[in-house]
Protein backbone atom coordinates (compact mmCIF):
# COMPACT_ATOMS: atom_id res chain seq x y z
CA UNK A 1 0.00 0.00 0.00
CA UNK A 2 1.19 3.39 -0.74
CA UNK A 3 2.87 5.45 2.14
CA UNK A 4 0.60 8.70 3.37
CA UNK A 5 3.21 11.70 3.73
CA UNK A 6 0.80 14.41 3.93
CA UNK A 7 -2.93 15.02 3.82
CA UNK A 8 -3.39 18.23 2.94
CA UNK A 9 -2.84 20.00 -0.39
CA UNK A 10 -0.65 23.34 0.44
CA UNK A 11 -2.18 26.39 0.99
CA UNK A 12 0.29 28.49 3.23
CA UNK A 13 3.69 29.46 2.85
CA UNK A 14 6.05 26.61 3.27
CA UNK A 15 6.43 24.62 6.75
CA UNK A 16 7.38 21.26 8.07
CA UNK A 17 3.73 20.34 8.40
CA UNK A 18 2.06 21.79 5.26
CA UNK A 19 4.94 21.89 2.76
CA UNK A 20 4.84 24.69 0.04
CA UNK A 21 2.28 26.75 -1.66
CA UNK A 22 1.81 27.65 -5.13
CA UNK A 23 2.72 31.01 -4.67
CA UNK A 24 6.47 30.42 -3.70
CA UNK A 25 7.38 27.79 -6.37
CA UNK A 26 10.20 29.57 -8.69
CA UNK A 27 10.10 29.09 -12.08
CA UNK A 28 13.14 27.42 -12.61
CA UNK A 29 15.86 26.06 -11.18
CA UNK A 30 17.14 24.05 -8.67
CA UNK A 31 14.89 25.55 -5.82
CA UNK A 32 11.67 24.79 -8.59
CA UNK A 33 12.83 20.93 -8.05
CA UNK A 34 12.98 20.95 -4.34
CA UNK A 35 9.80 22.40 -4.28
CA UNK A 36 8.23 19.80 -6.61
CA UNK A 37 9.63 16.62 -5.06
CA UNK A 38 8.18 17.75 -1.83
CA UNK A 39 4.51 18.40 -3.04
CA UNK A 40 3.97 14.50 -2.88
CA UNK A 41 0.86 13.14 -0.72
CA UNK A 42 1.69 9.24 -1.50
CA UNK A 43 4.78 7.42 -1.95
CA UNK A 44 4.23 4.13 -4.45
CA UNK A 45 5.98 1.44 -2.90
CA UNK A 46 9.58 0.99 -5.10
CA UNK A 47 9.77 -2.96 -4.65
CA UNK A 48 8.79 -3.76 -8.23
CA UNK A 49 10.91 -1.04 -9.78
CA UNK A 50 13.54 -2.16 -12.16
CA UNK A 51 15.80 -0.15 -14.00
CA UNK A 52 16.66 -2.68 -17.17
CA UNK A 53 17.56 -0.88 -20.67
CA UNK A 54 15.82 -4.44 -21.93
CA UNK A 55 12.66 -3.46 -19.93
CA UNK A 56 12.54 0.04 -20.93
CA UNK A 57 13.32 -0.09 -24.49
CA UNK A 58 10.48 -3.22 -24.76
CA UNK A 59 8.14 -0.64 -22.81
CA UNK A 60 8.77 2.52 -24.78
CA UNK A 61 8.22 0.26 -27.90
CA UNK A 62 5.02 -1.25 -26.65
CA UNK A 63 3.48 3.05 -25.92
CA UNK A 64 5.14 3.96 -28.79
CA UNK A 65 2.91 2.06 -30.80
CA UNK A 66 -0.61 3.15 -28.33
CA UNK A 67 -2.00 6.33 -29.26
CA UNK A 68 -2.75 8.69 -26.70
CA UNK A 69 -5.10 11.64 -26.50
CA UNK A 70 -3.34 14.70 -26.38
CA UNK A 71 -4.44 17.64 -23.28
CA UNK A 72 -2.82 21.07 -22.37
CA UNK A 73 -2.72 21.47 -18.59
CA UNK A 74 -2.38 24.88 -17.30
CA UNK A 75 -2.38 27.00 -13.53
CA UNK A 76 -1.77 30.27 -12.22
CA UNK A 77 2.59 30.70 -11.04
CA UNK A 78 3.89 32.95 -9.14
CA UNK A 79 5.94 34.76 -12.37
CA UNK A 80 2.03 34.71 -14.45
CA UNK A 81 0.47 31.36 -16.16
CA UNK A 82 2.12 28.36 -16.91
CA UNK A 83 0.88 25.28 -19.33
CA UNK A 84 2.15 22.23 -20.48
CA UNK A 85 1.51 19.72 -23.16
CA UNK A 86 0.05 16.18 -21.76
CA UNK A 87 -0.71 12.79 -23.23
CA UNK A 88 -1.54 11.47 -20.14
CA UNK A 89 -4.92 12.65 -19.11
CA UNK A 90 -7.57 10.00 -18.56
CA UNK A 91 -10.71 9.42 -16.93
CA UNK A 92 -10.78 7.77 -13.27
CA UNK A 93 -14.57 8.36 -12.47
CA UNK A 94 -17.71 9.46 -13.75
CA UNK A 95 -19.58 10.20 -10.57
CA UNK A 96 -17.84 11.70 -8.96
CA UNK A 97 -16.18 12.92 -11.61
CA UNK A 98 -12.32 12.29 -11.30
CA UNK A 99 -9.15 12.83 -13.48
CA UNK A 100 -5.58 11.37 -13.67
CA UNK A 101 -2.56 12.39 -15.43
CA UNK A 102 1.41 12.15 -14.57
CA UNK A 103 4.11 14.54 -14.47
CA UNK A 104 8.13 14.78 -14.22
CA UNK A 105 7.60 17.26 -12.16
CA UNK A 106 11.20 18.68 -10.99
CA UNK A 107 11.72 22.20 -12.99
CA UNK A 108 9.59 24.82 -15.27
CA UNK A 109 6.25 24.36 -15.58
CA UNK A 110 5.59 20.66 -14.39
CA UNK A 111 7.14 22.02 -11.12
CA UNK A 112 4.26 24.82 -10.90
CA UNK A 113 1.93 22.73 -11.63
CA UNK A 114 2.91 19.89 -9.30
CA UNK A 115 2.32 22.50 -6.15
CA UNK A 116 -0.81 24.13 -7.75
CA UNK A 117 -3.98 23.96 -5.95
CA UNK A 118 -6.09 24.39 -9.19
CA UNK A 119 -5.35 23.66 -12.58
CA UNK A 120 -7.26 23.29 -16.00
CA UNK A 121 -7.06 20.66 -18.69
CA UNK A 122 -7.38 21.70 -22.54
CA UNK A 123 -8.75 18.65 -24.11
CA UNK A 124 -7.25 19.27 -27.71
CA UNK A 125 -8.48 18.63 -31.29
CA UNK A 126 -6.57 18.38 -34.36
CA UNK A 127 -7.35 21.76 -35.29
CA UNK A 128 -5.74 22.88 -32.12
CA UNK A 129 -2.29 20.75 -33.08
CA UNK A 130 -0.46 23.88 -33.02
CA UNK A 131 -1.13 24.64 -29.45
CA UNK A 132 -0.17 21.55 -28.75
CA UNK A 133 3.41 22.51 -30.33
CA UNK A 134 3.99 25.09 -28.34
CA UNK A 135 3.36 23.86 -25.13
CA UNK A 136 5.34 20.80 -25.97
CA UNK A 137 8.58 23.10 -26.30
CA UNK A 138 10.44 24.41 -23.41
CA UNK A 139 11.14 28.17 -24.15
CA UNK A 140 8.11 28.34 -26.58
CA UNK A 141 6.32 31.68 -26.55
CA UNK A 142 3.22 31.21 -24.59
CA UNK A 143 0.14 33.40 -23.51
CA UNK A 144 1.15 36.27 -25.65
CA UNK A 145 -1.36 38.60 -27.62
CA UNK A 146 -1.28 36.08 -30.53
CA UNK A 147 -2.39 33.53 -28.46
CA UNK A 148 -6.08 33.55 -27.34
CA UNK A 149 -6.28 33.27 -23.72
CA UNK A 150 -8.29 34.90 -21.13
CA UNK A 151 -7.90 34.33 -16.86
CA UNK A 152 -10.77 32.37 -15.16
CA UNK A 153 -12.60 34.48 -11.89
CA UNK A 154 -10.17 31.86 -10.26
CA UNK A 155 -7.09 32.57 -11.03
CA UNK A 156 -6.09 29.76 -13.92
CA UNK A 157 -5.23 30.56 -17.23
CA UNK A 158 -7.93 29.45 -19.86
CA UNK A 159 -7.11 28.80 -23.89
CA UNK A 160 -10.13 30.27 -25.12
CA UNK A 161 -10.36 28.39 -29.05
CA UNK A 162 -10.20 24.48 -26.79
CA UNK A 163 -13.65 23.42 -27.00
CA UNK A 164 -13.07 20.48 -24.77
CA UNK A 165 -12.36 22.18 -20.91
CA UNK A 166 -12.41 20.82 -17.75
CA UNK A 167 -11.12 22.41 -14.15
CA UNK A 168 -10.05 20.28 -11.73
CA UNK A 169 -8.43 20.07 -8.30
CA UNK A 170 -5.91 17.77 -6.73
CA UNK A 171 -6.98 15.13 -4.76
CA UNK A 172 -3.70 13.18 -4.56
CA UNK A 173 0.06 13.23 -5.80
CA UNK A 174 1.56 9.75 -5.89
CA UNK A 175 5.06 9.72 -6.18
CA UNK A 176 6.16 6.89 -8.79
CA UNK A 177 9.73 5.97 -9.42
CA UNK A 178 10.50 9.95 -11.62
CA UNK A 179 7.24 10.71 -11.41
CA UNK A 180 4.27 12.50 -9.70
CA UNK A 181 0.87 10.74 -10.47
CA UNK A 182 -2.10 12.71 -9.98
CA UNK A 183 -6.10 12.49 -9.40
CA UNK A 184 -7.71 15.55 -9.47
CA UNK A 185 -11.92 16.22 -9.03
CA UNK A 186 -13.30 17.93 -11.74
CA UNK A 187 -15.15 21.11 -10.22
CA UNK A 188 -16.20 22.47 -13.11
CA UNK A 189 -16.99 21.81 -16.49
CA UNK A 190 -15.95 25.24 -19.19
CA UNK A 191 -16.31 22.96 -22.63
CA UNK A 192 -17.61 19.42 -23.99
CA UNK A 193 -18.11 20.57 -27.59
CA UNK A 194 -14.86 19.64 -29.69
CA UNK A 195 -14.26 19.48 -33.31
CA UNK A 196 -15.22 16.00 -33.94
CA UNK A 197 -11.38 15.52 -35.12
CA UNK A 198 -9.44 14.51 -31.67
CA UNK A 199 -5.84 15.15 -31.63
CA UNK A 200 -3.99 12.21 -30.78
CA UNK A 201 0.10 11.13 -30.48
CA UNK A 202 1.45 8.16 -31.65
CA UNK A 203 4.57 7.14 -32.88
CA UNK A 204 6.08 10.54 -31.74
CA UNK A 205 3.65 12.35 -34.36
CA UNK A 206 0.51 13.85 -34.02
CA UNK A 207 -2.68 12.08 -36.10
CA UNK A 208 -6.41 13.80 -36.71
CA UNK A 209 -8.84 11.31 -35.87
CA UNK A 210 -11.80 11.52 -38.46
CA UNK A 211 -14.99 9.69 -39.87
CA UNK A 212 -12.55 7.93 -42.38
CA UNK A 213 -10.54 6.40 -39.21
CA UNK A 214 -13.67 4.58 -38.15
CA UNK A 215 -13.62 1.08 -38.23
CA UNK A 216 -16.87 -0.56 -39.20
CA UNK A 217 -18.62 -3.56 -37.09
CA UNK A 218 -19.01 -6.90 -39.10
CA UNK A 219 -22.59 -7.70 -38.77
Amino acid sequence: MPQRVSNATPTTAETPETGPAPDTVPASGREAERVAAQAVDLVAPTEALHSDPALTDGFKSAFGQHPAGIAIITASGPEGPVGLTASSVSSISADPPILGFSLQASRGSAAIVATAESFVVHFLDADDVELARSFAVSGAPRFGEDMAWTTLPTGEPLLTDVRRVLRAVPLARIKAGPSLVFNAAVVEVLGVEGSGRPLVYHQRQFHGLSEESVLGLRP
